[in-house]
């Protein structure tokens, strides 16, 4: 590795860093402490769901006038990878999996024990003092599945397959969602009932609201069943006749707080960068098409001056043809292969980053690519993200991050750096 490759790694860890999901949380339950009283149950669900149910549990702990009777924390990691002293199962905090990106089984069973939590915060509020407290990161969605009347766990699979492949915007698939589900759209709010609702969101979302992370669990979308039609009918129109149902009271819950957001990150990082003597410049979020953003990189990689960095965060669309059989790749890697194929220019590196630490189904957290990339490595590059799979040819070239869940979920960043002199 270069030292401005390593350069770029280090400054992107560091930023992650700052924005610690646990400590954050920690922060904002601790700020709302005054109007936590009585009965306290906590459900977090997300990518992010351990480090967040951790820090909400250290900010209640102790307090006198508080029981925390329930956490449910919802994970798409086993159990296991839990790290010591920061969660433990007990009869009071139950750790589930559940499956991301399409849900299963695990799933329902799992938005089904996340409403019972709320149903029990509800009936305490009749006799006392009751919250709920919910944390919602990335991954949400797929994480809690109970589908409305008259729509099947097949329906929602086959709908969230057909969207994701279709390179639909996420806040046009949670529109989708939201529209099939009992829990999302503020239904786990209002199952709640008279209890105060407290609600604390990492945000994976650009060019969206907090609303939509996890397709709003406690909050109701302005979005109806008309809107949802419309979307199925540009990106899946085989399902546009699914039963969708329509918008329904919002529930009496306060607006959410940010624990960080993408674009905190993307500051975070070009801050790291000029610490370390690069004259960074941010560019604006992007949910453009991979192939869009590949294409600028290059253009920019080959006019960038010594010594200088751009930092993104995005959510590149990633549209695979029908009927194409996919392999093993994610947009991460998707880009950085594009990049690759286009050509980057000695003593520039470009850093593709999915911030989960999980970059689809490529078996890495992305790529850290360090120029010039030439020859038999542009050629592979160009193959594999033509059969969109991405993540061996990554693996072979040595340019893949390891993949290593990361309690984080900021979308994805991208660095682009030129070593100076």
């Amino acid at each position: 590795m270069t030292p401005i490759a390593r350069l770029v790694s280090e400054c992107a860890a560091r930023a992650l860093a700052e924005l610690d999901p646990r400590a954050r949380t920690a922060e904002i339950v601790r700020a709302a402490r005054p109007t936590l009283r009585g009965e306290v149950r906590v459900v977090a669900v997300g990518k992010a769901s351990v480090a967040m149910a951790s820090g909400a549990l250290e900010a209640l702990r102790g307090a006198r006038d508080v029981d925390v009777r329930a956490c449910l924390v919802v994970t798409p990691g086993a159990a296991r990878g839990v790290r010591a002293g920061e969660l433990t199962s007990t009869p009071r905090t139950r750790i589930l999996r559940a499956s991301h990106p399409l849900p299963d089984g695990r799933s329902v069973a799992a938005a089904r024990a996340a409403m019972a939590v709320a149903r029990a915060a509800g009936r305490a509020a009749s006799s006392r003092e009751s919250a709920l407290v919910v944390l919602v990161s990335g991954g949400a969605s797929s994480l809690v599945a109970w589908p409305a009347p008259g729509v099947s766990l097949a329906d929602k699979r086959r709908v969230t397959a057909a969207l994701l492949a279709s390179g639909a915007p996420v806040t046009e698939i949670n529109t989708v969602r939201r529209r099939l589900s009992r829990i999302k759209d503020g239904g786990l709010a209002r199952e709640a009932g008279g209890a105060r609702v407290v609600t604390v969101v990492l945000s994976d979302v650009i060019d969206g609201d907090l609303s939509d992370v996890g397709s709003g669990p406690t909050c109701a979308s302005r979005a109806g069943a008309h809107a949802a039609r419309k979307i199925l009918a540009r990106y899946a129109p085989d399902l546009v006749t699914l039963p969708l149902t329509p918008r329904a009271a919002p529930a009496r819950v306060a607006r959410p707080v940010a624990v960080a957001s993408p674009e905190q990150l993307a500051e975070r990082v070009a801050r790291q960068l000029e610490a370390a003597g690069l004259r960074a410049r941010v560019l604006p979020p992007s949910l453009a098409a991979a192939e869009d953003l590949a294409r600028e990189y290059v253009r920019l990689a080959s006019k960038l001056a010594p010594g200088a960095a751009i930092v993104r965060v995005a959510e590149p669309s990633v549209e695979v043809p029908h009927g194409a059989r996919a392999g093993r790749g994610g947009r991460s890697t998707h880009v950085s292969a594009r990049v690759g194929a286009g050509g980057l220019p000695r003593g520039v590196t470009f850093l593709a980053l999915a911030t989960d630490g999980v970059d689809g189904s490529s078996g890495t957290g992305g790529a850290l690519l360090v120029g010039p990339v030439t020859g038999r490595a542009r050629t592979l590059l160009d193959r594999a993200s033509r059969a969109f799979d991405t993540g061996p040819a990554h693996v072979t070239l040595g340019t893949a991050l390891p993949r290593r869940p990361s309690g984080h979920n900021l979308a994805d960043l991208h660095v682009l750096a030129r070593a100076r002199g």
